[in-house]
């Protein structure tokens, strides 16, 4: 059958959650939340606006200029709806600086917004996992972040054979670079945002590229040799972090000079997951950020590190991996039927008591509908058990139950009913 011409389209790049689509979100949201608890990280939130100051000079230009959406308020002030919440999370502890006991340990999870291509396991509109330690500056801290990403790939299942964390150091590599490459301070930005693309981009097309930007090709050889590397030895903070991990965090982290984060907060460590599969591409990832709350108007120098995590690509995993997780069609325990108008108040009664011992029951409400109809119903809607009171049950002060997929019933007390379910 056609559809009406005038049913709206939702906006490119967004999603309609429908009830059963909902319950992945519940059930991500709940996984990686339960992780930051197990490590003592409290949940918090931000506005979803905020004046676009807040992220220039603060975040990838290019975030800024091409993937943000913004609007202007009615008093003509220019809004951006969050790409990001690292910059809300410095305003927000730039604001109570000398009130927060340190160090904090916060996470989030919420919706962001960025105006890019559609593909997959990327939108327009998404899910994201914020979670962060602010007021120490040390390799332990960094420890701590990395611990936490690989016990969230872990809890998902994903096993290292499957994803894999990159870190590295990117102060320590830029001394590297100066020395090795015999550079000048200010190629060391434009060199490091090559960088951050190479995976992106053929051989031949990251050499042009370099050889645009006024580099050798001596140092692009001697360039991609470095990068080669997989030793720690280059950064001493490194080099803490690998001998830190645990033996069940160890197998998922490798060294990766390649990675460097296209975010201009960055200072020193970073790191990014990525999938061993045909998905190919950066799950999650994240870093230290130590100047960034007095770069929107704190005094104090707080260092930080954090990392954020989107719902799309875990997804898109999950399901490349063959291990979505499984869920109940209904969290509803029981349907509560209607036998006839007359009886209602009594399957009424029961549905509340049903709720009062914290169970879900769902209460035919439509009294012209067949018994037989709301059996198929409930059995539609996957809902395991049907309580059905009649003149006899209601006589007896009793209840039939019904189990829908063995099709047995049986006739119980209210108490023995609750007990069951239970």
């Amino acid at each position: 059958m056609n559809q009406s011409k005038n049913l709206f389209n939702k906006v490119k790049g967004t999603r309609d959650f429908y009830p059963e689509n909902w319950q992945f979100q519940n059930w991500l949201s709940q996984k990686w939340l339960q992780v930051g608890q197990l490590f003592g990280y409290q949940e918090y939130e931000a506005p979803v606006l905020e004046p676009i100051e807040l992220y220039l000079e603060k975040s990838s230009k290019e975030i800024i200029k091409d993937q943000t959406f913004t609007l202007l308020d009615r008093g003509g002030e220019t809004l951006v709806m969050r790409p990001e919440l690292t910059p809300s999370l410095a305003r927000m502890v730039a604001a109570k600086e000398n009130e927060l006991t340190f160090p904090i340990r916060w996470q989030s999870w919420g919706r962001f917004w960025r105006y890019e291509k559609p593909q997959r396991g990327r939108g327009r509109e998404f899910f994201q996992w914020n979670i962060d330690i602010l007021g120490v500056d040390s390799p332990e801290t960094d420890t701590e972040i990395i611990e936490i990403a690989c016990l969230a790939l872990k809890n998902l299942g994903i096993t290292p054979a499957e994803a894999q964390i990159k870190v590295n150091d990117r102060e320590s590599l830029e001394v590297l670079l100066l020395n090795k490459l015999s550079l000048q301070n200010n190629q060391i930005k434009p060199l490091l945002k090559a960088i951050d693309r190479i995976d992106k981009l053929e051989p031949e097309a990251f050499n042009d590229w370099l050889l645009e930007l006024g580099f050798t090709r001596s140092q692009i050889d001697n360039l991609l040799q470095i990068l080669k590397s997989t030793s720690p030895d280059f950064s001493p903070r490194l080099t803490k972090i690998i001998n830190s991990l645990s033996t069940e965090a160890k197998p998922y982290v490798q060294i990766d000079l390649k990675i460097v984060r296209g975010f201009d907060y960055y200072t020193s460590f970073v790191f990014e997951a990525w999938a061993n599969t045909s998905l190919k591409r950066s799950l999650f990832g994240g870093g230290r950020y130590d100047n960034l709350t007095k770069q929107v108007g704190g005094k104090k120098t707080i260092p930080g590190v954090g990392f954020a995590v989107g719902d799309m690509t875990m997804f898109e995993l999950l399901n490349e991996l063959k291990k979505p997780p499984v869920f109940d069609p209904s969290l509803t325990k029981i349907f509560v039927s209607t036998f006839s108008s007359e009886t209602y108040q009594s399957s009424l009664s029961l549905a509340n008591l049903l709720r009062q011992n914290n169970l879900n029951c769902e209460l035919n409400t439509d009294l012209n509908l067949k018994i037989g109809a709301q059996f198929k119903y409930a059995d539609k809607k996957g809902i395991p058990f049907i309580a059905i009171i009649g003149p006899d049950e209601i006589k007896d002060n009793k209840v039939t139950l019904k189990d829908l997929g063995s099709g047995q019933q049986k006739l119980v007390s209210t108490e023995e009913l609750v007990t069951i379910l239970r």
